[in-house]
């Protein structure tokens, strides 16, 4: 199945390091020696572009008697599988890749709650202006797969909770600020 994923930038011993604990001592001793499974999973997100637009409510619209609206431009990366937004800065760089139909996985959310999740995020982002009224509607939407090396340790046993990590591997960052 051909898919439009993120080119994967980290290999996989480095996934394989990570996995072990990297330098931390406790994750070490109790991950470091257990047999780790890896594997490269791709993760349904959505690239949606949305324009704002500002208009003036009836009592700013008699004072200064303005016709033209304020439009402006927001790029959202909404990952699909959790329904979580986030800001993207600079425009996005993707390749057209074939994987197999278990390497995917799809959203369980419908379009809409994506891109309303999307437009809730992008109304936070920006100043809301005094007197205005924001209309926020998609203009793009594109599907785009995020590449995660998924590290399973021990044996995968049926009825038994599986130890997973999951490893971005496309070299992305996701900063979440509180």
């Amino acid at each position: 199945m051909n898919i439009e994923c993120f080119p994967v930038k980290m290999k996989e011993e480095e996934a394989l390091r990570i996995a072990k604990g990297g330098k931390n001592p406790i994750v070490r001793a109790l991950f470091g020696r257990r047999k780790i499974n890896l594997r490269v999973m791709y993760l349904e997100s959505r690239y949606i572009t949305y324009e704002m637009t500002y208009k003036d409510n009836i009592i700013v619209k008699a004072i200064k008697k303005k016709k033209e609206e304020d439009r402006q431009k927001i790029r959202v990366m909404v990952e699909a599988t959790t329904c979580s937004a986030s800001y993207v800065e600079d425009d996005i760089e993707t390749e057209i890749k074939d994987v197999g139909e278990n390497d995917i996985q799809p959203t369980y959310y419908e379009d809409k709650r994506l891109t309303d999740c999307g437009a809730i995020m992008a109304g936070r982002m920006v100043r809301r202006h005094v007197g205005r009224n924001l209309s926020i509607k998609p203009v793009e939407e594109r599907k785009v797969y995020r590449p995660f090396y998924i590290a399973i340790y021990g044996d995968m046993v049926e009825g038994t909770k599986a130890r997973y990590m999951p490893i971005a591997a496309d070299g992305n960052v996701v900063c979440r600020n509180f």
